[in-house]
């Protein structure tokens, strides 16, 4: 550009030197003419190169501009067939969508003519193609009511939309129920084009909603009829718990309507109280989400109502529990009539076991009582001839010392008898006779007087059928139950002898029913030496024949003389003992401890051990009666108690208690 400008400069340079110039001679003038003339034809050029570089501009100018025009064009040609390649892809699925679409979809032009239709349309109508719905009948032969087919066209055709539930019928006659949406087709000046139609078959909704609707009416008239009480709690977002209402049974049994309990919560049905247990059972039901029954005892209108309870937790798509549904059985008679059975079982229970005691007891009183008279009746004979006989020992005791002194005198005065005298006096030992009569006479006595003793006891045991209490020595009733067992303590073939300790206290008079307290003593005495029979036939016991001399002290030392038991503290005994111990509390309580040295009692026998009719001994030789009875003796008789302390391995105690004079 710059080579241009200064060839534009150049003429106007030539023009200026030349018209500038004087003219000399007409040779000069020619060639100044010439110069003018290049000039000129310089300068026409310039012109004219000036056009062709203006227009030259311009062209450029137009090319660009149309270049930029085909750029726009070509970008909106571009734009345009992206849009018109969406709007069939658009389309395509729209048709894909119509296609597969589970409602009959229909169209029909603006003069009612069948032109489209989807699968599900021809399923539901049972017309393969548009042709088949056309001989069908098309759009007016679907309904079953042609006053709604008209209906529909004109609203539809119209420009407006028709929607509804309506009676439509397939090729084969097939009726349905069907929900229609039918809406108008317009082009983009509003022109109607046709009209297009989704059909859903409803059918099966509609039956279902009339058997929802019957099972509705069914409950309904199951929840507003029955007799028991139905309610329904919502559970809400915080896990509080509100009544949303309750059957008219309900409303009967606690006096409060099914409008007034809507919004209610436990509390306020049911009392602080038992609305706080009733909260709790739902809050157990909600926590567990399952169903839970049971019994509860709610206060309405005044009165305890008992009921069976079950709640069903209802969940949601989520599993949530939102509400619960009560059903209520009323159960206050039956609780109260198995009160009453309760009572009167518990009541004959009593009664039987009173019974059975009253018939043990007038059966062991009985037998005791004709035990009494017998022993009673035997002491009587005996002690007779008994005493007879020692009333006449003394007599014959002197008869004999008379008789003795005689002989001897006879012997002093004649030294020499006849020789018949001196025989018989060897024959009879006449030396010996003299000798050993006093201690013949002597040893009857004392068996005599044994005799007496015995029969003193026998008395003295004989007294159980005295009806009236008494003030008797208690040690007496002990020693006389120990005579009468006399032969079971005494060593046999079968066992040794049994060791009787006695730590008699001293005792005043003690009021009681003598018979029946020795009863107790001589039952309670018989079951000490049957465990002590039972052990020494036991070899873990450790007592044998012929061993019952030794047995040992903690600190190791054998002991073999019996005195010394008493100063043997913590002794464990290899001989069987008995050991009475008596004393008279600062309570006026006389206590009696039986004890024995035995295998001991086991837990499950001991807590059994005063039932009536329980007993461990073998058939035949138990009744279990002897420590029952006896409990009652001391217990209800005397007001005291009778207690076992007995360790396996260790022995047992009996201790008896009784008041020394009852109040």
């Amino acid at each position: 550009m710059q080579k241009d400008n200064k060839t534009n400069e150049f003429p106007n340079q030539l023009w200026e030197l030349v018209s500038t110039c004087p003219v000399k001679n007409q040779q000069q003038n020619v060639s100044i003419a010439f110069l003018l003339q290049i000039v000129n034809d310089i300068k026409k050029l310039q012109l004219t190169h000036e056009a062709l570089q203006q227009a030259y501009a311009e062209l450029e100018r137009q090319v660009e501009e149309r270049t930029q025009e085909l750029i726009k064009t070509n970008e909106a040609l571009q734009t345009e067939i992206s849009q018109r390649q969406q709007a069939q892809a658009e389309l395509m699925l729209y048709k894909q969508a119509v296609e597969s679409s589970s409602d009959a979809i229909g169209i029909a032009d603006a003069a009612g003519n069948h032109i489209y239709q989807n699968s599900a349309f021809s399923k539901l109508y049972e017309c393969e193609t548009v042709q088949d719905f056309m001989k069908f009948g098309s759009f007016s032969a679907v309904f079953t009511n042609s006053a709604v087919a008209k209906e529909i066209w004109q609203v539809t055709i119209s420009g407006q939309s028709w929607i509804g539930e309506v009676e439509q019928q397939s090729a084969s006659g097939r009726i349905m129920q069907t929900f229609l949406r039918s809406y108008s087709l317009k082009d983009s000046t509003g022109q109607n084009l046709g009209l297009v139609g989704a059909i859903t078959d409803i059918t099966e909704r509609k039956l279902a909603e009339v058997q929802l609707q019957q099972k509705e009416q069914f409950l309904r008239t199951v929840y507003e009829g029955s007799e028991h009480l139905i309610f329904v709690v919502d559970v809400l977002e915080d896990s509080d718990f509100r009544f949303t209402g309750w059957n008219p049974a309900t409303e009967r049994a606690t006096g409060i309507s099914s409008i007034e309990v809507i919004g209610k919560t436990p509390e306020d049905v049911a009392g602080v109280v038992e609305g706080a247990a009733v909260r709790q059972r739902y809050i157990n039901c909600l926590e567990a989400g399952v169903p839970m029954t049971y019994e509860e005892c709610l206060t309405f209108q005044g009165e305890e109502s008992w009921s069976l309870t079950t709640i069903n937790p209802l969940k949601d798509t989520e599993g949530r529990v939102y509400r619960l549904v009560g059903t209520t059985f009323q159960i206050t008679e039956r609780v109260r009539a198995e009160t009453q059975l309760k009572q009167q079982t518990k009541d004959l229970e009593q009664a039987l076991e009173e019974l059975q005691q009253t018939q043990m007891q007038l059966v062991q009183s009985e037998k005791m009582s004709g035990l009494g008279q017998l022993v009673a009746g035997v002491a009587h004979e005996i002690n007779n001839p008994v005493n007879f006989i020692y009333g006449n020992l003394t007599h014959a005791n002197d008869y004999i010392k008379d008789l003795v002194r005689f002989v001897e005198l006879y012997q002093q005065l004649y030294p020499h008898p006849i020789a018949q005298l001196e025989e018989l006096a060897q024959e009879i030992d006449l030396e010996f006779l003299i000798d050993d009569l006093p201690k013949l006479l002597n040893s009857m006595k004392v068996g005599a007087e044994r005799i007496r003793e015995i029969v003193l006891s026998l008395r003295n045991f004989s007294r159980m059928d005295e009806a009236d209490m008494k003030e008797v020595n208690i040690h007496e009733g002990i020693d006389s139950t120990l005579m009468i067992l006399e032969h079971r303590i005494k060593a046999t073939p079968n066992h040794s002898a049994i060791q009787v300790i006695k730590e008699y206290s001293n005792l005043p008079l003690v009021e009681c029913y003598a018979g029946q307290l020795n009863q107790v003593f001589m039952n309670i005495l018989a079951n000490a030496i049957d465990a002590l029979e039972e052990a020494m036939g036991n070899d873990e016991w450790g007592v044998e024949s012929g061993e019952m001399e030794r047995w040992e002290s903690v600190e190791g030392k054998v002991i073999k003389d019996c005195s010394q038991i008493s100063q043997t503290p913590n002794a464990t005994y290899l001989i069987p003992t008995i050991t009475i111990h008596t004393e008279l509390t600062s309570e006026k309580q006389v206590v009696i401890r039986i004890a024995d040295n035995g295998l001991g009692i086991p837990k499950e026998v001991k807590q059994r051990l005063f039932d009536p009719f329980f007993s461990t001994k073998p058939i035949g030789k138990g009744t279990g009666m002897g420590l029952s009875i006896s409990y009652q003796i001391i217990s209800q008789k005397h007001g005291g108690s009778l207690e076992c302390i007995s360790q396996p391995g260790s022995g047992a105690e009996f201790v008896i208690t009784i008041p020394l004079s009852p109040k």
